[in-house]
């Protein structure tokens, strides 16, 4: 009986053993490595995560724009400097040195870190005004690190999101601004929308979320007060097409 008992001790003991070691098995290996944007918590419930974002001069101001992209890895902080590899997918078409610029000069897992921030400028361009450019980046293996955690299935709309490749689509393909009303401001134009900007002092995206009636009707009577008075110096303001720039109807 206790020979029994012994054996059957015994062979627990070598079950439990395999076991553990089956369920160590799995965290063998180099840490994962993955974009930030898309292996993250949603920020609010309802929140959508994308693999990719639009990052569009239109309603802008700026001839430039620098972005965020945080780079993180699973596993625990470690001691030393670990570099991991980012490259640039055969996809894109945005010039490096025309469209953009990759500020951050090496990628690193700085010691006792979980995340490194990639600094990319983006630049306005007037090809950008008829076209979308893609710049899209890949995670690949490297000494340090794995990108073996390829994708995440959201649960809201069972949708697959990369985490190991993320697009940026950059346009200065411009928008009429939601706000835009033609009795005030007259027929929409680009040229029209920049120069207001200019004029008034103000970001074209003001004018797409923010204006109100009463501002709108200020801002159309000081911009045709200004393009008569450009008018009387000689110096008429035309659209791109020839004609006369001239605002609303009610500002008349």
């Amino acid at each position: 009986m206790n020979k029994l008992i012994f054996k059957i001790l015994v062979l627990s003991a070598l079950t439990i053993l395999l076991s553990c070691e089956k369920e160590l098995h799995k965290y063998e290996g180099k840490p994962v490595i993955y974009f930030n944007e898309t292996g993250r918590l949603p920020a609010f419930g309802g929140e959508v995560l994308r693999d990719s974002t639009i990052m569009s001069f239109s309603l802008a101001k700026a001839q430039d724009s620098i972005v965020n992209m945080i780079i993180s890895t699973m596993g625990v902080k470690q001691e030393n400097d670990r570099p991991y590899k980012l490259v640039i997918n055969a996809n894109s078409d945005a010039v490096a040195g025309n469209h953009y610029e990759i500020l951050t000069k090496s990628f690193v897992i700085k010691k006792n870190q979980l995340s490194d921030t990639v600094k990319i400028k983006f630049f306005r361009k007037a090809d950008m005004q008829s076209k979308t450019f893609l710049l899209s980046f890949d995670l690949q293996e490297n000494e340090n690190f794995s990108p073996e955690m390829k994708y995440r299935v959201l649960t809201s709309s069972n949708k697959k999101i990369s985490l190991i490749n993320y697009r940026w689509f950059v346009n200065d393909i411009i928008k009429r601004p939601g706000r835009w009303l033609d009795g005030y401001f007259g027929v929409f134009t680009r040229k029209k929308l920049l120069l207001m900007a200019e004029v008034l002092g103000i970001e074209p995206a003001y004018l797409d979320t923010s204006v109100s009636i009463a501002e709108s009707n200020a801002y159309g009577k000081f911009m045709q007060r200004y393009l008569n008075e450009q008018r009387a110096l000689g110096k008429i303001v035309y659209e791109e097409d020839g004609s006369e720039m001239v605002m609303g109807v009610s500002v008349q």
